[in-house]
């Protein structure tokens, strides 16, 4: 009976060292972490203009010139447009003006109290591109959940808009039933890896986490746009200010099913091989538009516009032709 207690004694004295241990490592981790981004600040030096949009400020990034504009609409939780379209920017400089921006709380942009309604979205992109000289028509490309954004804004403004591209987009059907919970759950956990230095320890151990494209985005930019990959991601993996466009998912969808098809804008449909149930939210999407066409890529990922660089390109050119 006396060695069963000193038994269950010593494993008891062990668990509360690995707890200690897991506590004080996690404490250091925290503090780690919040050292590095401010350090980091120095790197984080605006690329772009910024204007005074909906009573917060906006950067915009915009390169090339032609007749047309591309513009890029990131998806939901990417730390920043201007390195994660860097690549797409760079392609087609030759052959038309482009430019990337960011949502509220995001990149270089002020946080807002103002709720990240579908139809708020859309008038402060339209507002940032009125204001910062933006011609139309413009070629939208929305990744991911960014699909609603730009179908809604084509749904405003429809003779702005040349044509449409989604990168991995769900259709409207799919958000308006998607779990909120879901994205909430990933977010927080995101943030957790971030908030500890998880993520960043990892980082340190060249293990880039598929989260929001780090691993395939971070090793394909030059050394200098890597160093603002870098810190934006490990400043704004999990970001709080996501939960204000997570929470409207379903509300933003269904806004945009009920203002109806887009008609007659062209709308590019370029898919990941995710599976058949996301095949059948892509086919769904066909039915926006009068003039559609899909595509699944195989080999592919949710950042289809790093692991399909090149085909992407060609689409919008054609777009752009």
């Amino acid at each position: 009976m006396k060695e069963l207690k000193e038994g269950i004694s010593k494993r008891k004295l062990r668990i509360k060292r690995v707890i200690t241990t897991i506590i004080i490592m996690l404490l250091i981790g925290t503090i780690w972490q919040r050292i590095m981004v401010e350090k980091e600040t120095n790197i984080l030096l605006s690329h772009g203009e910024v204007f005074d949009i909906n009573n917060h400020n906006m950067y915009i990034h915009s390169t090339g010139s032609g007749r047309n504009t591309v513009v890029f609409v990131a998806g939901s939780g990417t730390p920043s447009s201007f390195t994660d379209f860097y690549r797409l920017q760079r392609e087609l400089h030759p052959y038309a003006r482009t430019v990337s921006f960011d949502n509220a709380g995001f990149g270089w942009n002020e946080k807002t109290d103002i709720p990240r309604t579908i139809d708020v979205l859309s008038e402060e992109l339209h507002e940032l591109l009125e204001k910062s000289g933006q011609s139309s028509p413009y070629i939208l490309v929305g990744h991911s959940l960014a699909s609603l954004e730009v179908i809604r804004f084509a749904q405003k403004y429809p003779t702005e808009v040349k044509g449409i591209v989604l990168l991995d987009g769900g259709s409207p059907e799919f958000y308006a039933n998607d779990s909120e919970i879901k994205s909430y759950i990933l977010n927080r956990f995101s943030a957790g890896l971030r908030v500890t230095g998880i993520a960043r320890a990892l980082g340190n151990l060249s293990i880039k986490l598929p989260l929001l494209g780090e691993n395939l985005r971070n090793n394909e930019l030059p050394s200098d746009i890597k160093k603002i990959d870098t810190a934006m991601y490990y400043k704004y993996l999990g970001n709080t200010s996501n939960l204000k466009y997570i929470k409207n998912i379903n509300e933003n969808a269904r806004e945009v099913i009920k203002n109806g098809p887009l008609n007659n804008i062209p709308l590019v449909i370029i898919s990941s091989d995710s599976g058949q149930s996301w095949e059948k939210t892509q086919k769904e999407l066909l039915n926006w538009s009068n003039y559609s066409s899909q595509k699944t890529l195989y080999n592919s990922s949710h950042y289809i516009h790093w692991t399909n660089t090149d085909y992407i390109v060609e689409k919008i050119k054609e777009l752009i032709a």
